[in-house]
């Protein structure tokens, strides 16, 4: 797998990647630790980040248990998009709003089983929409992929 660096989700806190200038450049008005899912694994951080604007709450999380092949068993192929954020493979999730809170996910391939997960939602903001979210997901993950590379 071509990535800048292997960079090890269990040792990252993933609000080391939201520096003073991603948030001002993003608009964050803060970040914070929260809770990781359960689904992540043993191990796995979450940093959560509130807009000034306050449409779309964000979370970088650390996913500890599984890298591309589990992604393309839970979430599956057909509903993924491949990109590139900074040089690591990526893959964007439009989740479908009929099953579960608008939002939208970027699973960054950090390290061989371990993913960096970015991920946009809103929790009923009558304005937002999942192309909004898809939006707010894709500028975190390119301000946080550059920094993903220097740890």
């Amino acid at each position: 797998m071509n990535r800048p660096k292997n960079v090890d989700m269990l040792k990252l806190d993933p609000c080391s990647l939201i520096t003073p200038e991603v948030k001002a450049t993003l608009g964050m008005r803060l970040a914070q630790p929260g809770d990781p899912d359960a689904d992540f694994g043993e191990g796995s951080k979450n940093c959560t980040s509130i807009y000034e604007d306050r449409a779309y709450t964000t979370g970088v999380d650390t996913l500890v248990n599984g890298g591309v092949d589990r992604l393309m068993k839970t979430v599956g192929e057909a509903n993924v998009t491949k990109l590139q954020v900074a040089g690591y493979p990526a893959y964007l999730n439009k989740r479908d709003p009929q099953k579960t809170i608008l939002g939208c996910d970027i699973y960054i391939d950090a390290n061989d089983g371990q993913m960096l997960f970015v991920s946009a939602f809103t929790f009923g903001d009558p304005k937002a929409t999942v192309d909004g979210a898809c939006e707010r997901a894709t500028k975190l993950a390119n301000a946080v992929g550059p920094v993903l590379a220097t740890k």
